[in-house]
């Protein structure tokens, strides 16, 4: 395996690792939980999500997966 496929490997596994965690919050797992589970700190859990994922959602009472009826 060359260096670039290496990389690549990363970069695919730590998006998959991203989708998992927004996955298991909007399943209600809270994201000190989360983070035992991927046995990593909840500074670099919380570094893992998306910048704004909560932004307003409580006062909108938007929830992480939900769905948008028109």
């Amino acid at each position: 395996m060359t260096e670039k496929d290496a990389k690549l490997l990363i970069e695919e596994m730590q998006s998959v690792k991203k989708l998992l965690v927004l996955q298991l919050l909007g399943s209600g797992f809270k994201q000190k939980q989360i983070a035992l589970i991927l046995g990593i700190s909840e500074a670099t859990m919380s570094r893992m999500l998306p910048k704004g994922l909560f932004a307003g959602s409580s006062k909108n009472g938007i929830k992480l997966g939900a769905t948008v009826e028109e």
